[in-house]
């Protein structure tokens, strides 16, 4: 299975556990869980699985010149020769030892099949874990029905002001303190970005020239044979008419004495025979004349 087609799990006390662990750079407590997208189930507006996270410090997460964010995931793992399936896989094997004390998969090596094994067996501890809990919170909702109560909705929206304002204070911040045009790192994944996608812009254009051009092979074939029947036609139906011309032009022509046979002939052959005959002769006379000096 690939850790694209996990479903997008969420799983809110396994990131709070993550994010007391060592940061996976610094090999410090951490301060945040970072979503890995890449080669996961997340897109455009959408989070992977909370099981594709790795522990970070905020200055590998957003703030350094090394953050992540700012140089983007794919340099990031690269530069600290982080392998995203050996995290996932020893996170989730620790989270259930200390947890749930269940050492699963202890000496296996990470493997997406044990990746999924590991995912399955959380979920459905989750899933045990969540019945109990969700009667208890039902049965304190109908006890403090009468207390009054923040909306959540209003909480929820006051809590994402704030954070959009703390991030756009901390993003100028970071634009003056040290420009992110300056730095060497940005600088260096622009020039990778840069060249993978001429790569993909060749590939691309490759790709369509080749489709073209058996469609081009396709369509000059199909015309060569259309041709083909066109003159084999044109050529029989020339061969009929010369036939019928024929037939006619001998239909009209009247039978005629043949030229051997006719007196003009006859009268030519004597006269040539007899002309062969005289010089015969005068030959005959001439080498006796030649024969009778010597």
């Amino acid at each position: 299975m690939e850790l694209s087609k996990h479903r997008p799990h969420r799983n809110r006390p396994y990131l709070e556990w993550l994010r007391k662990q060592q940061c996976v750079v610094t090999s410090t407590k951490a301060q945040c869980a970072h979503h890995i997208r890449l080669g996961t189930n997340g897109g455009a507006g959408l989070k992977p699985s909370d099981y594709f996270c790795i522990p970070l410090l905020n200055e590998y997460h957003t703030t350094g010149p090394q953050a992540l964010h700012n140089i983007g995931e794919e340099t990031f793992l690269r530069t600290f020769s982080l392998e995203p399936l050996n995290l996932f896989f020893n996170y989730l094997r620790k989270y259930l030892k200390e947890e749930y004390s269940l050492d699963l998969l202890k000496n296996a090596r990470p493997t997406l099949d044990g990746l999924a094994q590991l995912i399955e067996k959380v979920e459905s501890l989750k899933k045990v874990k969540g019945t109990s809990k969700g009667s208890s919170k039902k049965r304190k909702l109908k006890e403090n029905t009468d207390r009054a109560k923040p909306s959540e909705s209003e909480f929820y929206n006051k809590a994402k002001e704030l954070k959009k304002s703390q991030d756009r204070e901390l993003r100028e911040k970071l634009k003056k303190a040290s420009p992110l045009k300056e730095s060497q790192a940005y600088q260096e994944a622009k020039e990778q970005k840069r060249i993978r996608d001429k790569e993909l812009r060749e590939k691309l254009k490759s790709s369509n020239n080749v489709s073209n051009s058996s469609k081009f092979k396709k369509h000059k074939s199909a015309k060569l044979i259309q041709d083909k029947e066109l003159y084999e036609k044109a050529k029989e139906a020339k061969r009929q008419r010369d036939k019928e011309l024929r037939q006619k032009l001998k239909k009209q022509k009247a039978p005629s004495k043949s030229i051997t046979q006719s007196d003009f002939y006859q009268k030519a052959k004597e006269a040539r025979k007899q002309r062969d005959k005289e010089l015969r002769k005068q030959q005959k006379e001439l080498r006796k004349r030649l024969s009778s000096k010597d």
